[in-house]
């Protein structure tokens, strides 16, 4: 039997300790209070980052990781659109300049018309009839649509064969009338124009056989 803890000489030496460890806290406490504050700010506040935050952080790395990816592609897309013009350059530099020169006369950069009317105006006189008139048109292919501006008995008349082209190539409305034409001329003049180095298209023709008159409606296109 331990006669020392119970006696009382024992519980004060019990009692002595406990202040001393008390004391030796207290110390602790006041010589480490800045720290212990600030280490339970940052505990406080990395709990706080990881409920709040990280969820954030989350969604932008995630949105980030989506627009880099559409960068990415559109790069490459821009990048192969780059290469192809590169090769249709070389391709085109191969390209002899006699085959240039016809390459403008079919589909030319700009809508001079005093060129086509002079075109007209030679094929009616090799072929010996009168040319009465000419009258043109110029309709711009829209972007959006890539349709052109026209009536709508244009539309009617031509059935809507004309009045769509490929985007950036505009075109020409050229009507035509003609005398002192017989069958066999007129099949020369469509022949003729059928034939031409530039490209001509004949949406109608009318042909008086008793008046020996034909009027041609016919489009040219050109580089917009």
């Amino acid at each position: 039997m331990d006669i020392k803890k119970n006696s009382p000489s024992g519980e004060a030496e019990n009692k002595d300790k406990m202040k001393l460890v008390k004391a030796r806290t207290n110390l602790f406490l006041m010589d480490y209070f800045n720290f212990i504050i600030f280490a339970l700010a940052v505990v406080i506040m990395s709990i706080g980052l990881f409920i709040f935050v990280y969820p954030k952080y989350q969604q932008i790395h995630k949105e980030n990781e989506e627009i880099q990816n559409n960068l990415q592609v559109e790069y490459e897309a821009k990048f192969n659109y780059l290469s192809s013009i590169r090769d249709l350059k070389e391709i085109y530099q191969l390209i002899s300049d006699k085959d240039k020169s016809k390459i403008n006369s079919m589909l030319p950069t700009n809508r001079d018309t005093s060129v086509i009317i002079a075109e007209i105006e030679s094929i009616a006189t090799k072929n010996g009839v009168i040319l009465n008139s000419i009258q043109t048109s110029t309709q711009e292919t829209s972007s959006k649509t890539n349709t052109r501006s026209e009536t709508k008995s244009d539309k009617a008349s031509l059935a809507g064969i004309f009045n769509q082209s490929p985007q950036g190539v505009g075109s020409i409305k050229i009507e035509v009338k003609l005398s002192s034409v017989n069958y066999q001329v007129l099949k020369n003049i469509i022949k003729t124009f059928e034939n031409n180095l530039r490209i001509f298209d004949i949406a109608t023709v009318n042909f008086n056989v008793n008046k020996k008159e034909a009027i041609f409606t016919i489009y040219s296109y050109y580089f917009q």
